[in-house]
Formats: structure tokens, sequence, C-alpha cells
């Protein structure tokens, strides 16, 4: 049995290239190198621990007590990305495309800065602040246009400038209870994957996460009166990005956001191989303690990537040690 032995120093991390590319990665990346015991795979893996965050809230009406409920699950949000010690940025916009709307850009107090990160001051009352957006917003919902604009703003000299950093993984979390009403001429999916390139090995590098009316929940409605309006559209980005869909019917949002953080750090904790395993030899060690081969409280081996990921309450601590043992593949 050999021993692949990796260090985690911060909650880790997208793999940005493979051992060829390595030189290349981004600033804020991080390395991991493997024990010198164990030299006979030893390779340096270069990751990055940026993730971008933007919300697109809905503010027609009947969006006000929704907006409250999520704003108040934001220390819970908050607390949860800075246990990880990712390099996060938020940034906050709305649906309204209309000549009185946002247009996009991101959403700010006066005096404070339109990007958010854990260095801000009184960070969890300027975000929850801005999650209530109200609800006198257009009621011509155009979340994924919103979107695409937030993101071309982020452009230098723009007025989003800075939000948008290359390397990070990129999370869109939606906010509405009605259908998408945006132009239907664009191919959000490919436009995305445009500006924000697969990974190496065929991963997108963006993630959406629709908070709405979903087709799965017949209780749950757009209007008192029992309109319902799925976000049909939001889904299928959440789909193509295999990002989280949570009902905005939920008591609280506090599983909802527990659900898209669990989804980002399933992502950033992939812990690639340098070698190829016989993947029944594979076990998986988090301090010391051996971790069950589970894709709900676990882990599971990525072939297409060559990589470990973790899931649910398997996933590690900032600062935990990993170690993976296994048999390389054609080892007699």
């Amino acid at each position: 049995m050999k021993t692949v032995q990796l260090v985690l120093q911060n909650a880790k991390m997208i793999l940005l290239a493979s051992l060829a590319m390595s030189g290349l990665a981004g600033c804020g990346a991080q390395t991991f190198a493997v024990e010198e015991e164990s030299k006979n795979f030893g390779q340096q893996v270069t990751y990055n621990s940026e993730v971008d965050v933007l919300w697109v809230v809905d503010t027609s009406s009947s969006m006000a007590k929704h907006q409250n409920l999520l704003a108040n699950q934001v220390p819970l949000f908050i607390e949860g990305l800075n246990a990880t010690g990712l390099d996060y940025q938020i940034g906050v916009t709305t649906m309204d495309m209309s000549g009185s709307g946002a247009r996009g850009e991101l959403l700010a107090q006066a005096g404070t800065p339109k990007v958010l990160n854990k260095n801000t001051q009184n960070l969890i009352g300027l975000l929850a602040g801005r999650i209530r957006a109200g609800e006198s917003g257009s009621p011509v919902e155009r979340g994924r246009e919103a979107m695409m604009e937030a993101l071309r703003l982020s452009s230098p000299g723009a007025a989003n400038e800075g939000f948008l950093r290359q390397d990070a993984l990129l999370n869109v979390i939606f906010l509405t209870n009605e259908e998408d009403q945006s132009s239907n001429a664009i191919d959000y999916v490919a436009a995305l994957d445009f500006l924000k390139p697969l990974l190496p090995y065929g991963d997108r590098s963006w993630l959406a996460h629709f908070m709405g009316v979903t087709s799965t929940d017949s209780a749950c409605k757009t209007a008192e009166w029992g309109f319902a309006s799925p976000g049909l559209r939001y889904m299928d980005l959440a789909t193509a990005s295999a990002g989280s869909k949570e009902s905005i019917c939920d008591a609280d949002f506090k599983r909802a956001l527990t659900n898209v953080r669990s989804r980002v750090l399933e992502v950033l904790t992939d812990f690639p191989l340098d070698r190829d395993p016989k993947v029944e030899t594979i076990r998986v060690f988090v301090d010391g303690v051996e971790v069950p081969k589970s894709e709900t409280n676990g882990w599971s081996y990525r072939e297409a990537a060559n990589a470990i990921r973790f899931h649910g309450t398997a996933i590690p601590k900032a600062g935990a040690r990993i170690k993976v043992d296994f048999d390389p593949a054609g080892l007699k």
C-alpha cells in the first residue's frame, strides 16, 4: 500500500492546473506538497481559494418577507464561509433591469464598498441590508440578464470593477418567487462558460443556485391567491452547473443556505491524486480518522479528475490533515 499524504492548510480549493501547468496559478493560490516519505509520488498541486458570490434579488411586490427570512440567516452563511478559510467576495444586485432599476450594478449603502469580503467592517449587517432590497422594483423580473450585466460591469473602469476575479469560483444565487423573464435569445450557459472557462478536468468554474418556487413543491405559491410560477429557467442554470435548488417557502432558509455552502465546499475540497489508483484500495483519513466512502457524508472518487471529493459532514475543516492511501493502478 502506497501512501499519498496531503496537508490542508486553508480550506481547499479548485484545481487550477495540472502538474505540468502548476506554475500558472493565479494570485491567492495555496500550494500543498506530498510528504517526503511519499516522494515516489512527489508533486506539487496548486489550488485557488478564491470564491466570488453574486446575489441576484427579486424586488417585485410580495418579496419583502422572503428577503427578511434570508437576511436573518446571513450570520450562518458568513460564519460558514469564515470557517473554511476561503478568500471570498460578495456582491448583491437586483432583477430590476428597468430604467430606474439597478441594471446589474451592485448595491451599496452610502460610504460602504460595493464588493464585500471577510475584512469588511460590519459585513453581516451590510450584506443583510442589501438582501433586504425592498419590493418597489419592476414586476418584470430579468434575473439572468441582471446577472450577465453585473458580471460585465466587473471589468476595469466599470461600476462593479474588481468583483469578478479571473481564477475565482463564481457562485450566483437567485432569490425570487417567479419565473425569469429575461430574453431567451441568449444562451446563458454558453455565456457563463465563455466568461468562466471550464476547469482542466471538465467541471464548470461557476455554479448557479436557485431559491424560489420549485416545480417539485406543489404547496409553494408565488402569490397568496394560489398562483404559482416555478423558476424553471433558473433551475436549468442550476442543473447545468450542479448547483442547488431550494424552495423559497422554507421556513427560515437555514437549510437552503447550508446546502449552497456545502455545494461550494464540495467543489473546493477536491484532492487530486498524482497517480491512477486501484479504486477498491482507496482509504481516506481526516485528522487520523478514516472517512467512509459515501456521497452523503463521506468521500467519492471522481475518475475524470482523478480526485477525491468530500461531501456533507465529511468536508474537512480549515487546518485538517488529509491522508489518502491507495495501490496505484497497474501495480502487481
